[in-house]
């Protein structure tokens, strides 16, 4: 008898223990992997902004133009090496991508990537209308900028663009490489004139090199 009660125990067990399922684990969140990276020589000295040192990181942002139908409405991409601690900070642009407002409050993930594949050769262009802007702000929290009429020789060339997408949104990686002079307006106290007189400035930025990346 009490042989019987172990066997219809055991079984009993077995069949319990048949009916526990293994855990279901959620999937996976997909990750983006995105890395920043600033370096140039500014008038032929070094500089570099590197990804968490100081605080740096990079962050991403657009101005878009909404218009009216049926004109296209227009966003330009920025994206800036900058820390909450220290007022040196480097910003590209590039715009701008035309895409049907009334259809989307943003431009679809295929337009994005279309653009960011099609315009790795910008001209320079003043707030990135129509094409690639540098920025440059000094610990004196002074902005230079790059210009569409300077005279100086300027290039600009975007390589390893990827397309990548996460939970928090869609994002176009890339590195730019390019060379350009920056301008800043200058108040000259110093002036003879009792009136002081307003300057453009310039800076030199030479074999500069940007891994960052764009959000949609």
């Amino acid at each position: 008898m009490k042989k019987r009660v172990a066997i219809v125990l055991g079984l009993s067990l077995m069949m319990f223990s048949s009916c526990i399922k293994d855990p279901v684990l959620p999937a996976a969140e997909p990750s983006a992997d995105l890395y920043s990276n600033f370096y140039a020589e500014i008038n032929g000295a070094a500089f570099e902004l590197t990804e968490n040192v100081v605080g740096y990181t990079n962050v991403t942002t657009k101005e878009q133009v909404f218009a009216i139908s049926p004109d296209f409405s227009t966003a330009a991409y920025f994206s800036a090496m900058s820390s909450p601690s220290v007022f040196t900070s480097v910003k590209v642009g590039l715009g701008s991508v035309s895409w049907n407002a009334n259809v989307s409050s943003d431009p679809s993930l295929a337009v994005f990537n279309d653009f960011m594949l099609t315009n790795t050769v910008p001209a320079y262009s003043d707030s990135a209308l129509i094409g690639f802007e540098f920025t440059y702000t000094g610990a004196d929290e002074r902005e230079w900028k790059s210009s569409e009429l300077s005279l100086n020789i300027q290039d600009v060339e975007f390589t390893g663009i990827d397309q990548v997408s996460d939970a928090t949104g869609d994002y176009s990686s890339f590195t730019c490489s390019f060379n350009c002079y920056a301008y800043s307006l200058n108040l000259d106290s110093l002036a003879i004139l009792p009136i002081a007189v307003n300057h453009i400035d310039s800076i030199s930025i030479e074999n500069a090199v940007y891994q960052g990346w764009f959000k949609r």
